[in-house]
């Protein structure tokens, strides 16, 4: 298994991308990604993208990680759009009733135009 592996880069715009590859679980690595979102939102972006393309397996750990950075940026303001969701990752979040939690794009560049 792949562990979790993320970057994040600052857009002209003022947004923050996150780019995931590897297994989101409830792992060191998922719980580092999920606190370096955190301190992100703490300071203010305009709005944060994920982009969970690479995402190769999720788990009920990694969905409650997704859903506490979206409860995160709520409280601070900021709007966090998850883009490109792979068919397998989408149907997780479907049946663990998420999706009508977390807003989501098909695509990073729909997402950067909905911020």
């Amino acid at each position: 298994m792949e562990p979790l592996e993320f970057r994040s880069e600052k857009e002209a715009s003022g947004a923050l991308v996150y780019t995931l590859g590897g297994n989101l679980f409830g792992s060191p690595e998922g719980y580092a990604f999920q606190d370096d979102v955190r301190g992100a939102v703490a300071e203010g972006p305009r709005g944060i993208v994920v982009d969970v393309s690479a995402v190769q397996r999720l788990d009920s750990s990694g969905v409650g990680i997704l859903l506490t950075i979206m409860w995160s940026a709520s409280q601070a303001g900021t709007k966090l759009i998850l883009a490109a969701l792979p068919e397998r990752i989408e149907k997780i979040l479907s049946v663990a009733v998420a999706l009508e939690h977390i807003e989501h794009a098909p695509t990073l560049n729909e997402a950067l135009a909905r911020l």
